[in-house]
């Protein structure tokens, strides 16, 4: 099979696979995204290269490989306008990278003979790539579609020198909601602690820069030891007086974090009941002081 590539949606996702594609041998010769500014970021470093702001039929029949890389909302678009051009798409590959939406997102009757999949990187896109970051490369990829493509996206991804998962079509939501959890909630946990901070006068800004040593020694922690292992602190060590006054402050000063303090300490009482430095009383006790404050928040919404 020839390596011809068209990519549309050149935003950080799309313009990492264009120059990461292009760096292990594929030939990514077309390029459509809407925003023309992206389009000349990318496109000046990756000639020669066809571009346009509209999915182009043309783009389609000189490819081996379409590559869908918009937000999820606008994927059905992608595809009504690729199945608009009325070219010939037969033994071709599609493949969106989507986290959420599986392969069958492809309608049957129109993309019976071709192949078809879900390709998405286990990977954060904070900018526009205009060069080779390799943000591709040393990562997962959650993958599922057709057996013949799934054949090529496993060998793209072990040109990639990356690893995948077979995430069943059913499951996708699944799937991407544990990638929301772990890169976007981290984001929420780091500015929730600056927001506690702030309350005490620490300015906001210098949150990372203290939380960073504890942030990354826990995630050594837990590369070296397993999740389990790796909890510390109040919960793991049953101190339910530090964890009492600790809700009380919060309570008294920042009522609104009741529920996300709550919430995640009932799921660390579990992680802390497995490492069995809890017993059963233990965490009945926890769980009876967490659900105390979360009635009491329930209450003041009610009367407010």
């Amino acid at each position: 099979m020839n390596k011809n590539v068209y990519i549309i949606g050149s935003g950080n996702a799309g313009s990492a696979f264009a120059f990461e594609l292009s760096g292990i041998g594929y030939k990514v010769n077309f390029l459509t995204d809407r925003n023309k500014e992206n389009i000349e970021s990318v496109s000046g470093k990756l000639l020669p290269l066809e571009t346009s702001v509209k999915t182009e039929g043309k783009f389609i029949e000189a490819s081996d490989i379409v590559l869908i890389c918009v937000q999820d909302r606008f994927v059905k678009d992608v595809i009504n306008d690729i199945i608009s051009t009325g070219v010939n798409i037969s033994n071709k590959y599609f493949i969106h990278t989507s986290g959420s939406l599986s392969s069958q997102i492809f309608p049957e009757n129109e993309f019976r003979n071709s192949y078809t999949g879900s390709m998405h990187p286990v990977q954060t896109f904070a900018k526009l790539s205009t060069d080779n970051n390799k943000y591709l490369s040393g990562i997962y990829f959650g993958i599922e579609g057709k057996s013949e493509c799934l054949s090529l996206m496993k060998d793209i991804i072990s040109d990639l020198r990356s690893e995948f998962l077979e995430i069943p079509p059913d499951k996708k939501y699944i799937y991407h909601s544990a990638c929301v959890v772990a890169s976007n909630f981290l984001v929420t946990l780091m500015n929730i602690s600056a927001e506690l901070l702030a309350s005490i006068g620490i300015e906001k800004s210098r949150s990372f820069e203290i939380f960073k040593p504890i942030v990354m020694k826990t995630i050594d922690n837990i590369s070296e030891n397993g999740l389990v292992n790796s909890l510390t602190g109040p919960f793991e060590r049953n101190d339910i007086e530090t964890i009492s006054n600790q809700l009380n402050s919060i309570y008294r000063e920042l009522p609104s974090l009741i529920p996300f303090y709550t919430l995640l300490g009932m799921e660390t009482v579990k992680i802390a009941f497995r490492k069995e430095t809890l017993n059963l009383n233990n965490v009945i006790s926890m769980l009876d002081l967490m659900n105390t404050y979360v009635s009491n928040e329930i209450k003041n919404e009610k009367i407010n």
